[in-house]
């Protein structure tokens, strides 16, 4: 079996890791069965999903075992999987509807993988309402270096809804992932990774004491202390909510501002409502950490180096328009803070601003670290066009993600024919009610049309 050693950028996210905060992100797509199906379709499709035992990259991966502590993780490419392990089919109980599906995938999430086989799980759920069915995948963070699961379903669909016969998500390899792993984009000298980023900090430190020269390379900034900062435990709860993309695109339109500001906006707004309830609202906005992908300049496939910037939500702000100006501001300067950084400096930078974040992770040491953002809010683009698989109609997919010690709340986006779809991820003992949040953004959106004056229907 090839052995590969993990790169620096993948590796972060198993060091992280911990029995409390599992690293694996996962996605949640709801398809609609093919007209007139036969009764046997979901057991026929679940046999045939089972004879692929030959999985594709990044599905092959699995952790190869540490000869020395505090060694660089290596990846060993297996041949074959137990499907009887990482594929399941079960059924939802009655009535199956979204409450069942959200417990049942709540469970699901919560669970860590097992680090001694290839780390991905897959579930085929059946029994949904409206002759619909689910399909949840997980599989860890480290493998894919993106910003969420998406592209390892999508990359598995079509736009015909009349091709059978296709093969599962396992066996479909995922664009882009052998760079991440590749020991010849490795450096041959074990010191060159310290020297660069010795490199990289004296230029954040240059840029720090420079702010004319034009560079925005500046260290994050911090975040009050709120109830999303609390302790966790690895028990999720997950909720969805769905929105027409044109809805969103004319607040967009009508605020002179784009869909990642008007996304950032309602989840400051829902926050605030929601906290407000509690009477648990900081006097000072909360901050979302939101990916940014830093290598959109040539690199359009998955794997690609991902970072996080802090953004205002204006949450201490009451007045709706002024708060949606504070987040335009804040997402302009995250954009600016980027738009001068060197190719070169990547890897370097992304390793910079991760450490106070993996030290935020680290027992005893992270209760002393204040926080750096109170939540993770991400937002991307997929298909414009329907996606089927075996004739099966996608109607949702939301992203079920990852959360950190003391960052209790991810909320996580993706837009798909027509419609964004948004997945919240919350610490099940901090966030029991975290549906409220979902209905809260919706409503924030209405809220913010009717101080815009613009008509609910009105698609233009």
């Amino acid at each position: 079996m090839k052995t590969m050693r993990m790169h620096p950028l993948g590796a972060r996210w198993l060091f992280m890791e911990s029995a409390d905060t599992p690293m694996h992100t996962g996605v949640l797509a709801i398809f609609h069965k093919p007209l007139n199906a036969p009764k046997s379709y979901m057991s026929t499709l679940a046999a045939q999903m089972r004879e692929y035992t030959e999985p594709a990259a990044p599905w092959n991966y699995q952790l190869a075992k540490s000869r020395a502590p505090g060694a660089a993780p290596k990846i060993v490419m297996v041949e074959e999987v137990d499907l009887d392990y990482h594929f399941h089919h079960s059924v939802l109980p009655a009535p199956g509807g979204e409450r069942e599906l959200g417990i049942l995938v709540s469970r699901l999430h919560s669970q860590p993988l097992d680090r001694t086989r290839p780390l991905w799980e897959c579930q085929l759920i059946e029994g949904l309402e409206r002759d619909r069915f689910a399909l949840y995948i997980k599989i860890h963070q480290s493998l894919i270096c993106d910003i969420n699961a998406a592209p390892l379903l999508l990359d598995c669909l079509s736009e015909s809804a009349r091709k059978r016969s296709m093969p599962p998500p396992w066996a479909v390899p995922l664009e882009g992932q052998r760079r991440n792993f590749d020991i010849k984009s490795m450096p041959k000298n074990a010191g060159e990774p310290i020297v660069s980023t010795g490199k990289a900090l004296m230029s954040l430190l240059r840029a720090a004491f420079k702010p004319k020269s034009g560079s925005a390379l500046l260290a994050p900034r911090g975040a009050p202390r709120s109830t999303l900062n609390r302790p966790i435990n690895n028990q999720r709860r997950i909720a969805t909510q769905q929105y027409e993309l044109d809805r969103i695109k004319s607040l967009a339109a009508a605020t002179n501002s784009n869909i990642d500001t008007v996304i950032a906006y309602l989840c400051g707004s829902s926050l605030r409502r929601f906290f407000k309830e509690y009477n648990a609202l900081p006097s000072e906005s909360l901050i979302g950490a939101v990916p940014v992908t830093l290598r959109d300049r040539d690199d359009s496939g998955p794997g690609k180096a991902v970072t996080v910037v802090g953004i205002s939500l204006g949450t201490h702000i009451g007045d709706p328009l002024a708060r949606l100006e504070a987040v335009r501001q804040s997402v302009e300067e995250a954009r600016q803070h980027f738009a001068t950084l060197p190719e070169e400096a990547l890897t370097p930078y992304i390793l910079l601003r991760t450490l106070p974040i993996i030290a935020s992770q680290t027992t005893g040491l992270g209760r002393l670290v204040p926080p750096l953002f109170n939540l993770v809010i991400s937002n991307m683009p997929s298909s414009n066009k329907p996606q089927y698989y075996d004739g099966a109609q996608l109607e949702a997919l939301y992203p079920v993600a990852p959360l950190m010690q003391r960052s209790a709340l991810s909320i996580n986006c993706v837009s798909y024919a027509g419609t964004i779809n948004v997945g919240l991820t919350g610490a099940r003992d901090t966030l029991p009610h975290l549906q409220r949040l979902a209905v809260y953004m919706g409503q924030a959106a209405a809220d913010l049309e009717d101080v815009l004056e613009l008509a609910k229907g009105d698609k233009s």
